[in-house]
């Protein structure tokens, strides 16, 4: 609906693919709608590469924007092939934050791929240039860096920041999948009473019928069919 009341509206058609995507024909249907860059194109390009079609008319697009010399084209390729492409993510990535330097959303992405990439140092550089951003992709670097660092309760508080500006499924899944994880294994480790507060919040992240919401209340019951803390101890019984 709202891309027939706004058809010229990138953000909206974007959405559409990414809810389609698991569609890959489908995806390529509406290939005539895109004329530039941005998201939409990287969504056909995904697509082509899932059908192995791998000279489609998006990959080859931002292959011959890529090679453009001090453009915005350019490094917007260069974004975009950094995530289709993980192998030369970091190379992708790097240009487009040369030719792009204030465009805060490349070097979020850099940050990951230096973590991906076991750089830490230099991702604690790049973030630290981020200091007067405070939007939801900064929190979610936040998070991937804290989590690197094995600070995991930072991380959760990072992505509890970034669901607070933006609740989609997109920052309900990364938070609610971060309690699920941090509350399941400090049941692990016998540590219930941590861990139930976690279990908890992610039971009520988003929806009650997500796949992390079920699985923290599957592991609430069983906490408290073996140990006390449904009489607030979280003690073995």
């Amino acid at each position: 609906m709202a891309l027939r009341l706004n058809p010229g509206s990138e953000s909206c058609l974007g959405e559409l693919l990414k809810a389609v995507s698991d569609n890959p024909d489908h995806v390529l249907e509406y290939s005539s709608l895109v004329s530039g860059g941005g998201v939409c194109r990287y969504r056909l390009a995904k697509a082509e590469l899932k059908l192995n079609i791998f000279q489609g008319e998006s990959l080859r697009w931002l292959l011959q924007r890529y090679q453009e010399e001090d453009s915005t084209a350019a490094a917007d390729a260069g974004c975009w092939l950094s995530l289709l492409f993980p192998s030369r993510g970091l190379e992708y990535i790097e240009r487009a934050v040369d030719l792009a330097p204030d465009v805060v959303f490349y070097r979020y992405i850099l940050i990951d791929k230096l973590i991906e990439s076991d750089m830490l140092n230099q991702a604690e550089e790049e973030f630290f240039l981020l200091h007067d951003s405070c939007d939801t992709g900064f929190w979610q670097a936040a998070a991937s860096l804290h989590q690197a660092q094995g600070k995991e309760f930072e991380a959760v508080q990072d992505l509890r920041m970034a669901y607070n500006l933006c609740r989609t499924p997109s920052t309900g899944g990364n938070l609610g999948w971060r309690l699920y994880f941090l509350g399941r294994d400090l049941a692990g480790e016998n540590r219930i009473q941590e861990a139930v507060p976690f279990l908890i919040q992610c039971s009520g992240t988003w929806n009650p019928e997500s796949t992390w919401a079920v699985r923290a209340d599957s592991l609430l019951n069983q906490l408290n069919e073996f140990t006390s803390i449904s009489d607030g101890f979280g003690e073995p019984l």
